[in-house]
């Protein structure tokens, strides 16, 4: 006789762990048979073990109980081995529960049947003891490993649930933000393609009127790239903190240089990030961009016309250390919206391989002029052109809107508008005007002797360098400053061009023209220009305090 335990070979933990902790149920009509395969299994190390004399009895044990193995005959009274595999079939539980068949019916067909309906393994009657106990420790050892991976499937599946809750976490809510000067509307939504993706969307305030928007897409997906998704919001938000962070988001693309040094640093993955950086001055609706190889955002104008910003950038984050960023700038205007968005939705594919392309993006959004458009309903018509199927790609959306009144100014502050040719005598009474107007409504003395001084002089350049024949301006009083903003149909003429001065040359040495803007600039806390289709627009802005003196810097935000 074969000494089975000599000749038995040695099998990993996995198999030992399966026999020692298996459950394992009997299931023949024939009490001998019962017996016997109880006693083959105390002898493998199975000692838990049921029985059943029946199909029905069976089906019942196995609602009651966990069992790991079913030893099974076919021919049996009340119900059959054949009826108990098809009840299992259809249940769906005959993936998780091996059934070895046992029986005597030798016929093909009979074996095929069995097979079929899901038993994963037979034997014939009389059993060859060491073929039987070589089916039951495989099929145990291949339950054991199938549990063990569903439940490792489960933990990590339960682990990317909760990374999916931080990852959205990350998204800050949707936000609206009212000021002297216009109100901020910003709605966003982010939809990873898996647990956890790589697009990312962000959005602070900095300072009392700088708003800052950020939108990107990670080239991997999963994990790895919601990691460096992450680390580039904390980037970006750690640039925030610092104290020269308005001078860095002011000119967005220093903050675009900062962070692209860190990502591009050691980046032996090769993973890079297109990103979209804009800040928002909600004191102006000057908003200044820039784009690292990122889809150029949408620009719907209140008339309905579309937009494509997309002359600013410069490249991905993380392909080279040292790259060069370039903004550029436009001023939003009551019912603009911005539309910035990642290429999930732009490359979605429908079931007959269309994309959803710009051109849609762009349909949907003049359509949106007839109602409050919402990103949730951009994503449910991206959701609904890819026909139900699993997306293929993350979705990050941000739409921006912003709304300054045009007929009347907000509460809080005034407005006065004059419109004439700009000849010495006009301009001459436009300053007087001022200087008598602006102290009646608060404005310290000192504050309006400066914003006539500026006025007088950019009035002045414009008619006699520019050529400009008529111009309209806008004075604004609000609670902490005031704003002018000059409009004209002549030249460009960008003051912030003009050479500085040097102030520390003597009056002789020192070369004519160029003092008067200098000074201009200086005294205001900030200033901007723009150039578009034949209009120029020329802003300035004073604290209505006095704290903002002649000895200050020129300030240019661009």
């Amino acid at each position: 006789m074969t000494n089975e335990t000599d000749s038995r070979p040695r099998r990993h933990a996995a198999g030992q762990g399966a026999v020692a902790h298996a459950r394992v149920l009997v299931v023949d009509d024939v009490p001998e048979n019962r017996d016997l395969l109880v006693r083959r299994l105390a002898r493998l190390g199975v000692t838990q073990t049921d029985e059943a004399v029946n199909g029905q009895q069976a089906l019942e044990k196995l609602d009651a109980g966990h069992f790991d193995l079913v030893l099974l005959d076919i021919m049996m009274p009340v119900m059959t081995g054949y009826e108990v595999l098809q009840r299992l079939n259809a249940q769906g539980r005959i993936q998780d529960l091996p059934v070895i068949v046992i029986s005597a019916l030798s016929e093909v067909d009979d074996i095929a049947n069995c097979i079929e309906e899901g038993a994963e393994d037979f034997l014939l009657k009389p059993f060859n003891s060491t073929l039987l106990r070589a089916r039951i420790l495989s099929s145990l050892e291949k339950k054991f490993l199938r549990d063990h991976t569903r439940q490792e499937l489960q933990r990590k599946q339960a682990e990317l649930a909760v990374a999916r809750t931080l990852q959205l976490a990350l998204a800050p809510p949707p936000a609206s933000r009212e000021t002297a000067f216009g109100a901020l509307s910003i709605d966003l939504v982010l939809d990873p393609a898996k647990e956890v993706g790589g697009d990312l969307v962000d959005h602070f305030a900095l300072g009392e009127h700088l708003h800052v928007l950020i939108l990107g897409d990670v080239s991997d997906k999963g994990a790895g790239a919601a990691l460096v998704m992450a680390r580039t919001c904390a980037l970006f938000r750690g640039l925030a903190g610092r104290h020269d962070a308005q001078q860095l988001f002011g000119s967005p693309e220093l903050a675009m240089a900062e962070v692209n040094e860190v990502l591009a640093f050691n980046n032996p993955s090769c993973i890079f990030v297109t990103l979209m950086l804009a800040t928002l001055d909600t004191s102006t609706g000057r908003l200044c961009y820039v784009r690292a190889g990122h889809v150029p955002s949408f620009l719907r104008h209140a008339d309905g016309s579309l937009q494509r910003l997309e002359h600013a950038g410069g490249l991905p984050f993380g392909v080279l250390e040292g790259a060069v960023y370039a903004s550029d700038s436009i001023f939003l205007q009551p019912g603009d919206c911005l539309l910035s968005l990642t290429d999930g939705v732009t490359e979605a594919v429908a079931d007959d391989g269309t994309m959803f392309g710009d051109e849609r993006v762009a349909d949907w959004l003049a359509d949106a002029l007839r109602e409050t458009p919402t990103v949730a309903g951009l994503l449910a018509t991206v959701r609904e052109f890819e026909g139900g199927a699993p997306p293929s790609d993350d979705v990050a959306i941000m739409l921006v809107q912003w709304a300054r009144p045009a007929e009347a100014p907000q509460s809080g502050q005034i407005q006065w508008e004059y419109s004439f040719d700009p000849v010495p005598q006009a301009v001459s009474e436009l300053v007087d005007q001022l200087l008598e107007r602006l102290p009646e409504h608060g404005v310290e003395t000192r504050v309006a002797h400066h914003v006539a001084l500026a006025l007088d002089e950019l009035l002045t350049n414009l008619s006699s360098h520019a050529g400009a024949d008529h111009c309209r301006v806008e004075v604004t009083i609000a609670p902490d400053r005031v704003s002018l903003v000059i409009e004209d149909q002549a030249r460009p003429f960008d003051p912030r061009e003009l050479e500085s001065p040097d102030t520390t040359a003597g009056v002789e040495e020192r070369p004519i023209g160029g003092l008067g803007v200098y000074l201009t600039l200086s005294l205001a806390q900030g200033f901007d220009y723009r150039s578009e289709e034949g209009r120029n627009l020329t802003m300035l802005w004073f604290a209505r305090a006095s704290s903002h003196s002649s000895e200050n810097t020129v300030t240019d935000d661009r």
